[in-house]
């Protein structure tokens, strides 16, 4: 496993969702297809896709490796889609709770790396959050089939998984709903949090949660809604686990302090209770 790939989402109004990823967000569109924009804010082709629908809805999670790894995966899963723009191959399978799975290999590399932003530009995709109602099943398909490893645990609430030497890349909450809870981007500094809140007030947006210093993965975070009201989070400074054989993963307490180290505010019902649902996927 080389690193989680990117995000796809489903949004109501393509136009203004590419609208606001530009004008927000920082990225570039890299690509079109009649009913699917790519975006990226790095030289790769994309880290972003975002896919018209009926409603906000996650589309799939992809995940990027190497050839070798890719064959050894394709036999293990019921593939129920091939191909992607911007990679060397691709396919797709369905996880538990209904989760669109992308395993791609030789993601092209051609995007410029500089280019004008109105918004702070974010370094790179980072991680997702989800929740599931098959939390254990989850896991062990990301771990035994994906081959990510555990890196901590909040009891048995959530667990965070990495791809890469970055703490995490996937994080799974048992909850009630299989759902997105939020998707991040990685910024260069927490100093760069500021320019992230004036200009969202700027543009009539406010922090959802944060800025704060979370305990697990020991990144700062801050919160906020996409344009289709999905939860984004930006974070700057998160663990890395250089020495695989000595990290031994932890089990920290489900309690306020893990999540922000900064103590007060917890954080609100609305980021809590954050649950964009999964698009049901057309299986040919």
């Amino acid at each position: 496993m080389l690193r989680v790939g990117h995000v796809g989402l489903q949004v109501a109004d393509l136009e203004a969702s590419v609208a606001y990823a530009e004008r927000i967000l920082g990225l570039r569109v890299s690509a079109r297809e009649r009913d699917v924009a790519y975006l990226t804010c790095n030289d790769r082709h994309h880290e972003l896709s975002l896919h018209a629908g009926s409603r906000s809805a996650l589309d799939h999670i992809a995940f990027e490796v190497d050839r070798q790894t890719f064959a050894a995966i394709e036999v293990r899963v019921d593939v129920i889609e091939r191909g992607s723009p911007g990679v060397a191959d691709a396919f797709r399978f369905l996880a538990p709770g209904g989760f669109v799975i992308e395993v791609f290999h030789g993601m092209a590399h051609d995007q410029p790396r500089h280019y004008d932003s109105v918004a702070p530009r974010p370094l790179k995709f980072e991680h997702v959050t989800v929740k599931s109602t098959c939390k254990d099943e989850l896991e062990a398909v990301l771990i035994d089939v994906l081959g990510l490893r555990l890196s901590d645990r909040a009891e048995d609430a959530v667990s965070w998984l990495r791809a890469s030497d970055e703490h995490h890349g996937v994080s799974v909450i048992g909850a009630g709903v299989d759902a997105l809870h939020h998707y991040a981007w990685q910024l260069d500094a927490f100093a760069t949090f500021a320019r992230v809140g004036d200009h969202l007030l700027q543009h009539g947006g406010t922090f959802l949660w944060g800025p704060g210093h979370h305990g697990i993965g020991d990144n700062y975070f801050c919160y906020f809604r996409d344009g289709d009201g999905a939860v984004v989070e930006y974070s700057a400074g998160i663990q890395r686990i250089e020495d695989e054989g000595a990290y031994e993963p932890r089990v920290w307490p489900d309690e306020p302090l893990t999540v922000n180290r900064w103590g007060n505010p917890a954080p609100p019902a609305e980021f809590v209770d954050a649950a964009t649902p999964i698009a049901v996927p057309v299986v040919a």
